[in-house]
């Protein structure tokens, strides 16, 4: 479910997208620095985002870098880090292992297991840290089973619960500005996941699986999901608006007006997602 917030490349400006690069690489040091060298393996574009607003709206101080690193050996890399990517790592990490756990109870997948295992050590260092964030994923992600495991077609209340969860991951700071943020993740994260079940309705269908679009069994699926992706991609873009955001708004902006939509644009029900290919 995760991977769906990125650039648009082709629309970047070439400084835009080694900025934005630099972030993500930046999260992947960061998580080799605080955790361990396996945990790398759960990056995602995501979280690079989450950095980015935050990072713009507190003003935090960047500290950049330029490194080789296991995949890219021969040209040495920006990296970019700050006191945000140090939260943006931990809340990587937790988002991490309970999608392993989820892949497990939902497919049984072996391999999703034992990466859970690998976690184990990293994700205890981040419920220590961020003990009160770890319980209010943890809960959100059991509603989600709960509503899933009752073949619910009300789309809209198991989005609310994803929204929920990723409006809890953009308040950095108990602040003026936390309700906003709140909104902001609460309307990402109902797009991600509606966008994720519709992509994945073929796939879902042939498994047997949960996707609520196929319990509401629609003449047109294409429109109604189409319908409800722009409306909370409007509402997210009116929370943006709110923020007095600067630093790094074209990435920002490239990232919601373009970036997300690519997904449905392309309605890549196929694609390949790899967190690593930047």
């Amino acid at each position: 479910m995760f991977g769906y917030v990125n650039i648009d490349k082709a629309e970047l400006k070439f400084k835009e997208y080694y900025k934005y690069k630099g972030y993500y690489c930046g999260l992947c040091m960061n998580l080799k620095k605080n955790y361990s060298q396996i945990s790398r393996l759960t990056l995602n574009y995501d979280m690079t985002f989450l950095i980015l607003i935050l990072s713009s709206l507190y003003e935090v101080e960047d500290r950049a870098v330029k490194k080789r690193c296991i995949v890219h050996p021969i040209k040495k890399q920006i990296i970019i880090e700050n006191e945000i990517t140090d939260y943006a790592s931990a809340m990587n990490i937790i988002l991490a292992y309970y999608n392993c756990k989820d892949n497990w109870l939902d497919e049984k997948d072996f391999k999703s297991l034992l990466f859970s295992k690998v976690l184990n050590s990293d994700y205890k260092k981040t419920v220590r840290l961020y003990e009160e964030k770890e319980k209010f994923i943890k809960s959100s992600l059991e509603n989600i089973i709960k509503l899933e495991n009752s073949d619910t077609s009300d789309i809209d209340s198991i989005s609310n619960e994803f929204g929920n969860l990723m409006g809890e991951l953009m308040v950095y700071k108990n602040d003026h500005w936390e309700k906003i943020l709140r909104k902001i993740g609460f309307f990402l994260g109902k797009y991600i996941y509606i966008l994720d079940a519709y992509l994945d309705i073929e796939e879902d269908k042939k498994s047997s699986s949960y996707n609520p679009f196929i319990k509401l069994n629609l003449d047109n699926v294409d429109d109604y999901a189409n319908e409800i992706l722009m409306m909370n991609l409007s509402f997210l873009n009116e929370e943006i608006d709110k923020l007095p955001l600067i630093k790094d708004k074209g990435i920002i902006d490239n990232i919601i007006y373009s970036g997300i939509m690519n997904k449905l644009r392309k309605s890549a029900k196929d694609e390949v997602r790899d967190e690593r290919s930047i």
